[in-house]
């Protein structure tokens, strides 16, 4: 049996463009908390002091890392979907929930800010994913699903490291 593609309407990846803007809307504002979020991290792997230096500077380096690779995935997601993702520094920090610091702040209290920052990011990844679940974007649910699951994985992993 031969499938009738005449009575087919192709749209790209499945959807239109009005429902793949409200994906990529979610995952600007995502992309833009990691963004400020990966230079946090890296401020604080370059400036940690303290005894629990050589720790707490390896597992920063480790999430700075992971940071790059889901922020790229994000950007060239949203770019598979037909738009332009958000680039600039500016646009970042005025779309972020997350902000930057600039105080001294020991390894404890780095680790204490990157758990606080990782619950602010979980809100924009749930709503990442409710946004493509939404629109049946299974390519973009799957990128979310992913990093969903590193994400609550450190942070617990950081709560836990917290804990006295």
């Amino acid at each position: 049996m031969e499938a009738n593609t005449k009575d087919k309407s192709f749209i790209k990846l499945g959807f239109d463009r009005e429902e793949a803007f409200e994906v990529v809307e979610s995952l600007n504002a995502l992309l833009a908390n990691y963004s400020v979020l990966y230079q946090k991290i890296r401020n604080f792997h370059w400036n940690v002091t303290g005894s629990d230096f050589f720790d707490v500077h390896e597992k920063l380096e480790e999430e700075y890392t992971a940071a790059a690779e889901h922020i790229d995935g994000i950007a060239e997601r949203v770019r598979i979907l037909g738009f332009r993702p958000l680039s600039t520094l500016s646009s970042y920090l005025d779309k972020s929930e997350i902000e930057e610091t600039d105080a001294e702040l020991n390894g404890n209290q780095m680790i204490a800010e990157v758990v606080k920052d990782y619950e602010t990011l979980l809100s924009f990844i749930v709503d990442a994913a409710d946004a493509a679940i939404e629109t049946g974007d299974i390519g973009t649910e799957t990128l979310i699903r992913e990093i969903l699951q590193r994400t609550e994985q450190k942070h617990w992993m950081f709560s836990a490291y917290l804990k006295d």
